[in-house]
């Protein structure tokens, strides 16, 4: 079943915002000017942080894969309690346990980077004639694996993801303790 995209932002627009502000994160910490942010909104895109460009390939690969890292360390704490009750206790029914889900959700299904923040690592760092030849074989499988999961979501490889990460984590985690 294909439901449009900005209808999934609507029901996830806690994964929009946190998606957006790791972008602004990663920009302050590589000292990066921001001029404009849009947590959210409900037209195309839904959200966005325009920035100063940045000739440093390492700024811009942070800056890009910085949602990734942000929504999926913040969305893994935030649904590992709920999760482990569930999978331990059978929770199932408890709304506030649900409620944790949903925003945990919602965060884990906006970790991935759009296209745009590949096409950027593209340009900074594969097109790059002054980045050495290893940093681009490091650098390309996650430019690859951008797209997969962006071109993924449309088949829910997003939804996929979250559940990974906030139920398959945790129960490896109550097997390994």
């Amino acid at each position: 079943m294909i439901i449009p995209g900005f209808l999934i932002s609507i029901v996830t627009f806690p994964g929009v915002i946190v998606h957006e502000l790791a972008h602004q994160i990663f920009c302050r910490l590589m000292r990066v000017p921001v001029y404009e942010v849009k947590y959210f909104q409900l037209s195309n895109p839904c959200g966005y942080v325009l920035h100063e460009p940045s000739d440093n390939p390492l700024k811009v690969f942070f800056i890009s894969v910085g949602p990734f890292l942000i929504n999926t360390i913040i969305g893994a704490l935030i649904t590992l309690p709920v999760s482990i009750e569930i999978v331990e206790f059978g929770q199932y029914s408890n709304l506030i346990n649900l409620l944790i889900c949903w925003i945990g959700f919602s965060i884990l299904m906006h970790a991935f980077p759009s296209t745009g923040d590949a096409k950027c690592i593209v340009n900074a760092i594969l097109k790059n004639k002054e980045v050495s030849f290893l940093i681009k074989i490091l650098v390309a499988p996650v430019i690859g694996l951008i797209y997969i999961g962006t071109v993924g979501s449309v088949m829910w490889l997003d939804l996929l993801y979250a559940v990974g990460v906030s139920m398959l984590l945790p129960k490896i985690l109550v097997m390994i303790f």
